[in-house]
C-alpha cells in the first residue's frame, strides 16, 4: 500500500529517475546535491548520455530508496546544469510523495507470459515439473499467475520455483516460493478471475513471493509497471481525442 508521508527529499538521498525516451523507459541513478524551495538539483552516479535527451517539462517518475521502504513521486525535468549535459540537472519539486513499504510493493494487474520449473517441492511431489501461463498481477516483491490446470494438478504452497517473466521485449528471472493456490472458478465475481491462459478449461491461480531476485530485475519490473500506468492513463485521453470531430485522423 502507499500512503502520504511527512518525510521530504534531502541532500545525499539516492533516487531512481525514470523517463520515457524513444518509446522506452530509461532509468537514471542520481543523488540529490541541492534542495531548493521549488526545485531539486540532481547529479548522476555515472555520466549518462541519455540525460542529454531530456527536455524541459518532460514527465519524470522518481523512486527514493530508504531502509525498509521506498518513496515514489512525480516530477518534471527543468534544465541541465553546468557544462556537462550528462551529469547534473534540475527538476521540479516532487509532487504526490508516497511511501511504499517493501513488504507491500506497488502491484498492478498485467498479462505477462511466464514459465516456471519446480525446483524444490513441499508436499506436491512435483519437483522437475515445468509449466507456463500468464500473470494476473505483478509487483517487485512477487506475483500471481494463472495456468490451465485443475486445482489438484499444479504446485502447492511451499514449493519453490524458478520462473522467467517476459516484460515486453525484455524478461527477468527469479526464484520464488508458492504461498497460495486458488481455483479461479471458486473465486467468483469478487475475485474477478480471467479466462484460462491457454484456451478453455479449469484455471488455477498461483501466488508467489520472490525469494531471490536481483535489484536490476526488480527495477525492470518497476519500470514495466510505471510504463503500464502511463499507457492506461493515456487511454481515456486518446479515446476522447478519437471521438472529437476530426480526431484520430
Amino acid at each position: 500500500m502507499m500512503s502520504c508521508i511527512e518525510r521530504k527529499p534531502a541532500v545525499h538521498d539516492q533516487v531512481l529517475v525514470e523517463a520515457e525516451l524513444g518509446g522506452r523507459v530509461v532509468g537514471l541513478r542520481a543523488v540529490i546535491v541541492n534542495v531548493m524551495q521549488t526545485t531539486l538539483w540532481l547529479g548522476l552516479v555515472r555520466p549518462d548520455p541519455s540525460l542529454e535527451r531530456l527536455r524541459p517539462d518532460q514527465p519524470l517518475h522518481l523512486t527514493f530508496r530508504y531502509s525498509g521502504a521506498a518513496m515514489v513521486a512525480a516530477s518534471t525535468f527543468l534544465s541541465h546544469l553546468g557544462a556537462s549535459r550528462s551529469r547534473l540537472f534540475s527538476i521540479e519539486w516532487p509532487t504526490d510523495l508516497q511511501l511504499i513499504q517493501r513488504r507491500a510493493y506497488l502491484r498492478l494487474d498485467a498479462d505477462c507470459p511466464i514459465q516456471y520449473t519446480v525446483v524444490s517441492q513441499g508436499n506436491s511431489g512435483s519437483a522437475g515439473r515445468t509449466g507456463r501461463g500468464l500473470t494476473r498481477n505483478i509487483s517487485a516483491g512477487g506475483l500471481q499467475f494463472r495456468i490451465r490446470a485443475a486445482l489438484d494438478e499444479p504446485v502447492e504452497p511451499g514449493d519453490e520455483l524458478e520462473i522467467y517473466i517476459a516484460l515486453g521485449s525484455h524478461g527477468v528471472a527469479a526464484e520464488a516460493e508458492v504461498i497460495r493456490v486458488d481455483d479461479a472458478e471458486e473465486l467468483g465475481a469478487a475475485g474477478k478471475p480471467r479466462p484460462a491462459a491457454h484456451g478453455k478449461g479449469p484455471t488455477a491461480l498461483i501466488a508467489v513471493r520472490f525469494t531471490s531476485i536481483s535489484e536490476g530485475a526488480q527495477d525492470r519490473i518497476v519500470r514495466h509497471i510505471f510504463s503500464l500506468q502511463r499507457k492506461r492513463r493515456r487511454q481515456p485521453q486518446d479515446q476522447v481525442a478519437s471521438n472529437w470531430p476530426g480526431g484520430g485522423r
